[in-house]
């Protein structure tokens, strides 16, 4: 692709943001979202591959699908025949149908299949801007479709997301694939956080971001795919090794990381509403995220102990502190951010 068509293309994906904020109607912010999808897919397929070829058709079927849902529930909407529900606590059939296809779009358990295997066929830059900024969209859509819908569907199903994204990346090998149930699993938090205060749930994706970033950016630069195949990449490079780890530790939610105080913000906040078993399941889900968490911590941190490789690499003497330095150090002072950040959800 040419390096002249892909700006033009990301102003895409930001003008959809923008209609979709917007949007007061349901027929614009399908407009939205579409836009935001097509000006991506092309995007999917920077370096053409057959990995990626693949991976873009499965996440081009899998939003059209989804897209044609949320157009057939706003047709409903507009009709009287079926607008009085199928069932009370659920709302109108319409809305449901909307709702899922948001979920689908968003990846979220028990739609979320699609996204282990997109993810796991992209490089780590296509695979950053999927499992962040693309799913801007959805949610701010699921917050402006809140004041309608009830969100008792949404209290069961973003816990049992968190379940699934951590029982889904044990036993993985595979770095992408573990950053895609990651990503589920936040998700389900997210979701908690956006039923009970929309800048609630915002404050937690701009944290998430911040900690993902990183992540990504050293991983594309180590190239690693597979677990030991990352342990090595990283050993030539003890600064990647404990960024990443570090990063690592924060997306499982140990304290003093950011990743901590984001997850403590939701469950304060939902235990005050006496959300208690969306709670526990909620605790449950990152207990067992937190397993191959620490997995590859270990193999960051522990396992790469000084070598001979090590030694004649000169990195004590660097005399940059880059963008991924700064942070990774703002990830480590998540007390002081997130104490401060707080005041916003009260």
């Amino acid at each position: 692709m040419s390096p002249y068509i892909s700006p033009l293309f990301s102003l895409t994906m930001l003008f959809s943001v923008l209609l979709i904020l917007c949007s007061t109607h349901w027929a614009f912010m399908w407009l939205g979202l579409e836009v935001g999808t097509l000006a991506f897919v092309p995007l999917l397929t920077w370096w053409h591959t057959a990995p990626e070829v693949e991976a873009t058709v499965k996440y081009f079927i899998t939003q059209a699908t989804a897209a044609a849902m949320f157009f057939l529930g706003g047709l409903i909407l507009m009709s009287s025949e079926y607008s009085s529900g199928i069932a009370h606590w659920l709302g109108s059939l319409g809305e449901v149908i909307i709702l899922l296809s948001v979920l689908m779009k968003l990846g979220l358990a028990p739609l979320h299949y699609w996204v282990v295997d997109v993810v796991q066929g992209l490089n780590y830059l296509p695979g950053m801007v999927l499992l962040t900024w693309q799913k801007l969209p959805g949610l701010i859509v699921l917050t402006q479709l809140l004041s309608k819908l009830n969100s008792s569907i949404l209290l069961i199903l973003a816990p049992t997301a968190a379940l699934i994204g951590g029982l889904g990346g044990l036993g993985q090998t595979q770095v992408r694939k573990l950053l895609a149930f990651s990503s589920i699993a936040h998700l389900g938090w997210l979701t908690v956080g956006i039923v009970i205060n929309s800048w609630l749930g915002m404050m937690y994706f701009m944290l998430y971001m911040l900690i993902s970033l990183p992540i990504f950016l050293l991983l594309h630069v180590s190239g690693g795919v597979h677990l030991n195949q990352l342990r090595s990449t990283l050993g030539a490079n003890p600064i990647f090794s404990f960024s990443v780890g570090a990063g690592f530790l924060s997306l499982a939610g140990l304290p003093p990381f950011l990743g901590f105080f984001s997850k403590w913000l939701i469950l304060t906040h939902s235990v005050a509403q006496l959300l208690v078993i969306t709670s526990a399941v909620l605790i449950l889900g990152a207990l067992i995220s937190a397993f191959y968490y620490l997995r590859i911590s270990y193999l960051c941190l522990v396992v790469l102990a000084p070598q001979q490789i090590m030694v004649m690499t000169n990195w004590r003497n660097m005399s940059k502190i880059n963008l991924i330095s700064i942070i990774l150090l703002s990830n480590m002072m998540g007390l002081l951010l997130v104490g401060g950040l707080s005041t916003l959800t009260k």
